[in-house]
C-alpha cells in the first residue's frame, strides 16, 4: 500500500472523526463557553488587543489562541462550529508533526500517514481536537517546535540554522497562546536528548538560534498587546506564573505527582493496548536509536517537569501523545514486517471482548437501561444509541479480524487505525446531557429564554452559568452574584466596581428595579437572574422584590425574569 492511497485513508479518517461532528455536540460548560465569549467579545467590540471575559480583564493567557477563534468566528459566526475549528485544524497540525517525525526517522514515506492515523485516532488528541480550549494550538507550538528541532538535531551548516530559527519561532507562537511551558516542555526535552546522546557543545551551543527567533517572533504582538493593556504582561508573568507556582490557589487542581503518570495511559487509548507489540517492533532497530531517544526524551521530561507542579489537569499532558504516536506507528509497521508481531490470544480475547460487549449493549437496548438500576444518560433515544453502539462495536471487531488478514505491515496498521473508526465517530453522538448537572448542561433551559435574557436591563448570573448566559444572551455586561471565582481578576479596575455582587445586593438591584408588581407584559426590559435554585429562594425572600413573570427551575439552575 503506497504512501498516496495511505494519505488519503489518513485524511478521510481524520474528516470524519475531527471535523465533520465538530458541531453536534452542546458545549462543555464552563470551559468552551469562556474560550468563545472572550473572542466573541473581541470580534463584537472590533478589539482583537483588549483580552476581555463578560467586560472584566481576563489576563491569565496572552492573545494568540483567542485570536485564533476570533477569526474562526468572523467567518463562521457564533457557534460551536466556529470555536471549535481552530481547535481540530491546531490537532491536524500535531499529526502532521508526527507524520513528518516518522519519515525522518525511518526513511520510509508510508510511515507518515501511519503516524498520522495514530495520532489522529488516540482518544486525548481525538477528544480534546474537538473541544474548544487552548491546548489543542499550544500542543501543535509544541510539536512543531520538537519537530524543528529534531530537523535541527539531523541537519548541519544552514538548513541547520534554519531548522533552529522555525523552532524558535514556534516556540514563540507557544509562548502567545500559553505561555512560558512554551520555552519549558521543549527545553526540558531537548536537554534530556542532547545529554542522552552525549552532544554536549550542542547543548551550549543550540539554544541561541531558537531564542533570538523567539524574541523576534514574540516582540511585535507583545509591544501591541502592552500598548493596549499596559501592565498585561507584568500581571501574566508574575502572577499567572511565579506567585501561582509558590502561592497555588484553590483553582489549580491538585494532584498528586503520579497523576499525569496514570492519566497518560488512559489519553492514549485506544493504541495503549498496543504498546508491548510496538516495543518488540522497536527492538533491534538501532538505525532509528537517536529518533526512538528523541521522542522517548520528549514524553518523559516534560511530564516529569509537569509532575512537578502543584495543579495538574489532563490537558497540559495533550503535546506529549504526538511523539508516542510516532513510536507506536514505527513499532507496529516494522514488528509486523519483522514477524515480532503476531496473531496471538491476546488480540484474539480482544476481538471476542469487544462482540461481547456488543451482545451486552443490544440486550440493554432492548430492556433499557433501568432495568440495571443505572442512571439514565439522554433524555432520549437510550435504545437507539446502545443500539448503534452494539453495531459499532461489532463492525470494529470484525475490522480487526480483517485487518490481519493483511500480511503487508502498513496495510495491517492502516487496517487496524481505521477498525474502530464507526465507534469514534458515535464519540460526539453520546454527550450524555441528562446525567449531567443542569448548570453542566443549561443549554435547553436558557435558550427557553433567550430573548428575555438578551433584552434585559439588568442581568445576573452566578459564576457556575454566567459564561453560558453570556453566549446564549450574546452579552458582555451579566453582573456576577455570589462568589466571583475567576472573574476576580485582582485588578481593581474602576470600570468593574459594582459588577459583583453578593445575592442580597443581587436582591436588592431587583428590588429598585421592581419596586411592586406590575402588569409584566407592560414593559419590554425585563431583569434576569440566572442561580440555584437555593439562591434564588433567597432572592425571592428579600424585602421588596415582587413574584417573578418567569420562574424556570431545570435541575440545579433557576431562571427568574421580571417583566
Amino acid at each position: 500500500m503506497d504512501a498516496r492511497k495511505l494519505w488519503t485513508v489518513a485524511i478521510l479518517v481524520f474528516l470524519a472523526v475531527g471535523v465533520v461532528t465538530l458541531g453536534v455536540r452542546p458545549m462543555v460548560v464552563p470551559d468552551e463557553p469562556r474560550y468563545g465569549i472572550i473572542p466573541a467579545e473581541m470580534v463584537a467590540r472590533g478589539d482583537w488587543l483588549a483580552l476581555r471575559m463578560n467586560g472584566f480583564a481576563y489576563w491569565e493567557k496572552p492573545p494568540l489562541g483567542y485570536w485564533l477563534t476570533a477569526a474562526s468566528i468572523s467567518v463562521l459566526g457564533e457557534a460551536p462550529l466556529a470555536i471549535r475549528l481552530p481547535s481540530a485544524l491546531a490537532s491536524c497540525v500535531t499529526a502532521l508533526c508526527a507524520a513528518w517525525l516518522a519519515v525522518r526517522i525511518s526513511g520510509r514515506r508510508e510511515d507518515g500517514p501511519l503516524a498520522f492515523l495514530v495520532q489522529a485516532t488516540t482518544l486525548g488528541p481525538l477528544v480534546l481536537g474537538t473541544v474548544a480550549l487552548l491546548d489543542p494550538p499550544f500542543a501543535a507550538c509544541i510539536a512543531l517546535t520538537m519537530a524543528a528541532f529534531f530537523g535541527a538535531c539531523t541537519s548541519s551548516g544552514r538548513v541547520r540554522a534554519g531548522w533552529l530559527a522555525l523552532a524558535g519561532a514556534a516556540a514563540g507562537l507557544g509562548f502567545l497562546t500559553k505561555g512560558l511551558l512554551a520555552f519549558a516542555l521543549p527545553g526540558v526535552a531537548a536537554v534530556a536528548f542532547l545529554a542522552w546522546e552525549r552532544r554536549w557543545r550542542d547543548l551550549l551551543t543550540m539554544p541561541w538560534i531558537p531564542l533570538a527567533a523567539a524574541a523576534l517572533t514574540i516582540a511585535p504582538f507583545a509591544w501591541m498587546v502592552e500598548r493596549a493593556q499596559p501592565g498585561f504582561w507584568e500581571y501574566f508573568i508574575v502572577v499567572e506564573h511565579f506567585r501561582r507556582a509558590v502561592r497555588p490557589d484553590a483553582n489549580q487542581h491538585p494532584e498528586p505527582w503520579w497523576h499525569f503518570i496514570a492519566v497518560f495511559p488512559v489519553g492514549a487509548m485506544l493504541w495503549t493496548l498496543a504498546w508491548p507489540n510496538a516495543l518488540k517492533g522497536l527492538r533491534g532497530a538501532a538505525e532509528w536509536r537517536t529518533g526512538v531517544r528523541f521522542m522517548v526524551s520528549w514524553v518523559v521530561g516534560p511530564i516529569a517537569l509537569l509532575s512537578l507542579s502543584s495543579g495538574k489537569l489532563p490537558t497540559y499532558i495533550l503535546p506529549m501523545f504526538a511523539p508516542v504516536a510516532v513510536l507506536v506507528a514505527l513499532g507496529l509497521r516494522r514488528g509486523r514486517e519483522t514477524g515480532a508481531v503476531r496473531l496471538d490470544g491476546a488480540a484474539l480475547g480482544a476481538r471476542w471482548a469487544l462482540r461481547a460487549a456488543a451482545v451486552a449493549c443490544f440486550v440493554v437496548a432492548a430492556v433499557g437501561i433501568e432495568a440495571f438500576g443505572a442512571p439514565t444518560l439522554w433524555s432520549s433515544g437510550q435504545g437507539v444509541r446502545f443500539a448503534l453502539f452494539g453495531v459499532a462495536l461489532l463492525a470494529w471487531a470484525q475490522a480487526d479480524a480483517w485487518a490481519w488478514r493483511a500480511a503487508e505491515g502498513p496495510r495491517w496498521l492502516a487496517r487496524t487505525a481505521v477498525a474502530p473508526l464507526a465507534m469514534l465517530v458515535l464519540v460526539p453522538w453520546v454527550y450524555p446531557e441528562a446525567a449531567l448537572k443542569a448548570s453542566k448542561h443549561p443549554w435547553p433551559a436558557l435558550e427557553r429564554h433567550a430573548a428575555d435574557l438578551a433584552g434585559a436591563s439588568f442581568i445576573a448570573a452566578g459564576c457556575d452559568t454566567a459564561h453560558a448566559v453570556c453566549w446564549v444572551a450574546r452579552r458582555h455586561d451579566v453582573t456576577i452574584g455570589g462568589a466571583p471565582s475567576e472573574f476576580d481578576n485582582e485588578l481593581g479596575r474602576s470600570e468593574d466596581a459594582g459588577r459583583i455582587l453578593r445575592w442580597p445586593e443581587v436582591a436588592a438591584k431587583v428590588a429598585a428595579a421592581r419596586p411592586s408588581p406590575v402588569a409584566y407584559s407592560s414593559t419590554p426590559s425585563p431583569v434576569a437572574v440566572v442561580c440555584a435554585p437555593a439562591e434564588a429562594e433567597q432572592i425571592l425572600a428579600a424585602p421588596g422584590v415582587p413574584a417573578p413573570a418567569v420562574h424556570d427551575t431545570d435541575g440545579n439552575v433557576s431562571i427568574l425574569i421580571w417583566h
